[in-house]
């Protein structure tokens, strides 16, 4: 069995890596609706990846096998506000890996490998947020020593005028 190597993204993987973050976002997407991209959210993700690549607040990795990405992860040094400690933190916004190539220690040396780069810069904590309606990810964070810290809530506001036609206890007769 072929392991990946795992190595820091180039402008040539840009194209690649967002054909993950689809796979990835239709996948969410499957598990909750909020999730689901924007009609340009492919075009508005390049950009900022683009400028992720080459920024040294960022790190982007991605883990390669026989020249295919097979998976990815992006982190980035950020700070909590001035109340609060420690003030700089490394922050988890994405990690995927390929059906074929999940459960194979991908995710797990791509984490330990952003760690690494978050550690190197002086971080003592790292945070991400994680979807509620996955618990195959909610489970691999908790192996990588995460715990639960906030929870993130959702309300979808509706108009008054559709709350009232939904129910039909508020109508007037």
């Amino acid at each position: 069995m072929t392991q990946a190597l795992i190595r820091q993204a180039r402008q040539a993987d840009l194209e690649s890596v967002l054909d993950l973050w689809v796979e990835m976002m239709a996948f969410h997407a499957q598990l909750d609706r909020r999730f689901r991209p924007s009609p340009d959210g492919r075009e508005h993700f390049r950009d900022t990846l683009q400028e992720w690549i080459g920024d040294d607040r960022c790190c982007v990795l991605v883990a390669e096998s026989n020249g295919q990405l097979v998976g990815y992860t992006i982190g980035r040094l950020a700070e909590n506000p001035p109340v609060l400690e420690p003030r700089l933190y490394g922050h988890v916004s994405d990690i995927c890996v390929t059906p074929a190539w999940r459960r194979r220690q991908v995710g797990r040396r791509l984490f330990i490998a952003l760690r690494e780069w978050l550690q190197q810069r002086g971080c003592s904590t790292v945070q991400l947020h994680v979807a509620a309606q996955n618990p195959a990810a909610q489970a691999f964070w908790r192996e990588m020593g995460f715990s639960p810290f906030t929870s993130r809530m959702w309300l979808d506001l509706e108009p008054q005028e559709a709350k009232q036609s939904s129910d039909p206890g508020s109508r007037e007769v």
